[in-house]
């Protein structure tokens, strides 16, 4: 992934979040998702793609202050 989409899809849910059309939960859940993707591309083999899909969860953290589930 480029640095721009990245950087896009981090000032997407950042907005997202901050303007209350997403909750913590559902950031929650993004970052869920990215982080099972992350595996799911590892399994494959595919260690560039775990690694930005796992910084991506990782930035969007910081980004909105939302901790990751403890699930």
């Amino acid at each position: 992934m480029d640095s721009g989409t990245e950087l896009a899809i981090r000032a997407i849910i950042r907005a997202l979040f901050q303007s209350g059309a997403i909750n913590r939960q559902q950031v929650q859940g993004i970052m869920g998702a990215l982080k099972e993707a992350a595996g799911g591309a590892q399994d494959n083999r595919d260690s560039e793609t775990a690694k930005e899909l796992a910084a991506l969860s990782k930035h969007i953290h910081l980004d909105t202050a939302v901790p990751p589930s403890s699930d």
